[in-house]
């Protein structure tokens, strides 16, 4: 196991962060499904990786918005896919994307959260070119 101040790496592809709890996903979506997502297909990826206990557990699901800016470091740097650079521990997967779909939604819109600018913004749902960071609320151990 490899651990930082804040976040220790699980060796099962997980990550916990030591001030909230939570614990997330190495990788996001993209080397996973290979693919952007909308919002709903982001959706429906959280409850495909549940179902097949993705790293061995079955209650990841999106982020909140709050949870999300707190894992945004301005002075680290990763590289993300299409060489991005982005702003998030090392201990965190390289080449995925570039930012996440969180929490919370309504029928038109869900944030989005950029691992560039650490800035979030309202993106309609349909918006095709998304990533999700998988995360759960609690720690097995």
């Amino acid at each position: 196991m490899n651990k930082t101040s804040r976040f220790e790496d699980k060796g099962d592809g997980t990550l916990l962060d030591n001030e909230s709890g939570l614990v997330w996903a190495k990788e996001d979506s993209w080397p996973v499904a290979q693919d952007w997502l909308n919002f709903q297909e982001a959706l429906q990826f959280v409850d495909e990786m549940n179902k097949k206990d993705y790293l061995g557990y079955h209650d990841w699901r999106i982020p909140e918005r709050e949870e999300v800016e707190k894992i945004f470091i301005p002075d680290s740097t990763i590289m993300a896919r299409s060489n991005n650079e982005i702003h998030l521990d090392p201990l965190f997967a390289t080449g995925g994307g570039n930012a996440t779909w969180c929490l919370p939604f309504d029928q038109q819109a869900a944030f989005y959260f950029s691992y560039l600018s650490g800035n979030s913004q309202q993106f309609d749902q349909d918006y095709s070119q998304g990533y999700v960071r998988l995360v759960r609320l609690y720690p097995d151990d």
